[in-house]
């Protein structure tokens, strides 16, 4: 883990995609004087759930790196390193290296095989860090399918099964890398509609769902638990 003095601000990067990113994130509260509405990406909430840590951050996630992911994955991790980080945030960096219709490099993808080699090109990219990095494994998104994914874009069980398990390999072997486990906390979204965080459980509450209605993207509540995952790992 990163050691800090505690007088330094620690500098944080996040690189990612649309949940980082806070895609559709946005809480609505109704007060006396009327109704408000505030949208949070993934370092809003981070910065939430760890009020004592100073932080500098720099925020390279973006809702648009599902259209070129390997172009985008390498723009982000670069302009990460120059930010000179203390740590980095990956949460969802991986998912469309993955996921997605376009082969690693560029068109369409012709077979399985290809998404396997994709996911490497993603993982080549995180090797470039020597600091901390904070990445999610693989979660299974098939509820979103016909919703925000199309069939097209959805890996099949086998080969989710055979990027993680690659994932697995690569993360054990680099003391830096930290996984947070999101196809853990995915299969208990789906199961049991709870997240267990920290030894903490998160529920929805009315009104406040953990997933938006496209099955793929955290509502407000679900991205606080996110937040509460990264914030722990940030903390040590």
């Amino acid at each position: 883990a990163a050691t800090a003095d505690a007088n330094k601000p620690l500098r944080v990067a996040v690189i990612g995609a649309s949940a980082s990113a806070g895609f559709g994130c946005v809480h609505r509260e109704r007060r006396d004087d009327g109704e408000y509405a505030a949208s949070f990406r993934l370092i809003d909430m981070v910065r939430l759930a760890c009020p004592e840590l100073s932080l500098v951050t720099s925020d390279l996630s973006s809702g648009f790196f599902f259209m070129a992911p390997v172009r985008n994955g390498e723009k982000a991790a670069a302009r990460a390193r120059e930010f000179k980080p203390d740590c980095v945030v990956a949460l969802d960096f991986l998912f469309w290296y993955c996921y997605g219709d376009d082969a690693p490099e560029g068109g369409r993808l012709k077979d399985e095989a290809e998404r396997l080699a994709k996911l490497e090109l993603g993982l080549k990219q995180l090797e470039a860090f020597e600091v901390p990095v904070l990445v999610g494994d693989l979660p299974d998104m098939s509820p979103a399918v016909g919703k925000m994914l199309s069939a097209a874009q959805m890996p099949s069980a086998e080969t989710l099964r055979k990027a993680n398990a690659r994932f697995v390999e690569w993360a054990a072997g680099r003391s830096n890398i930290r996984v947070v486990p999101l196809a853990r906390m995915q299969r208990q979204l789906m199961e049991e509609n709870a997240l267990d965080i920290g030894g903490a459980r998160l529920e929805p509450a009315k009104d406040a769902p953990l997933l938006q209605r496209d099955a793929l993207h955290p509502a407000p509540l679900g991205m606080a638990g996110l937040a509460c995952a990264v914030a722990v790992e940030i903390k040590e």
